[in-house]
């Protein structure tokens, strides 16, 4: 059974704890936010634009859950109210942090990082390094995985970045 995880961080105290079948308005907005605003940038309908985001966030989340079916799926929570999400994947040698996302409004003030950090660190001392992979024009979540110590590994030749945060980086912090 998963269980909820706390980490206070200097941008406040955030939960992580386990999507339940609730959260499905809440997902859906969150992939809204982000897939949606590319869309309505192009001029399209309203009505054509719900209807792919509806399309892609099924496909998403049936391509995750299938790809992944053991990993940790989290909702983030501030103050009682849901305000992001986490996925994890353990590989073993290697914990894979296969989505992360945040509303648009708790975006580029450093939670993300700091989030991501803390994860990165609890995943350490269990032994597992961290990886990511990053569209290699998504400049804000390369600059966060650089200022917390992720190293590029490979460009997979399909637009996106491996990205691997050795143990060794928390465990030099944390002594």
């Amino acid at each position: 059974m998963e269980v909820s995880r706390r980490y206070d961080t200097a941008f406040g105290s955030v939960t992580l704890r386990p999507e339940r079948a609730d959260d499905e308005a809440f997902l859906f907005a969150l992939f809204d936010a982000h897939a949606g605003r590319v869309m309505r940038q192009g001029g399209l309908p309203e009505p054509q634009i719900r209807t792919m985001i509806e399309f892609q966030f099924r496909s998403s989340n049936a391509t995750h859950r299938n790809a992944f079916p053991d990993a940790t799926y989290s909702i983030i929570e501030s103050a009682g109210r849901p305000i992001g999400r986490f996925i994890e994947a353990d590989e073993g040698e290697t914990v894979y942090f296969v989505d992360f996302a945040l509303l648009e409004d708790r975006q580029a003030r450093g939670l993300g990082t700091a989030l991501t950090e803390k994860i990165a660190d609890e995943w350490a001392l269990k032994g597992r390094a961290a990886r990511v992979e990053v569209f290699q024009n998504n400049t804000p979540s390369l600059k966060l995985c650089a200022k917390i110590g992720f190293v590029e590994t490979a460009d997979n030749g399909m637009g996106h970045i491996n990205l691997v945060r050795p143990r060794e980086v928390a465990l030099r912090a944390k002594g």
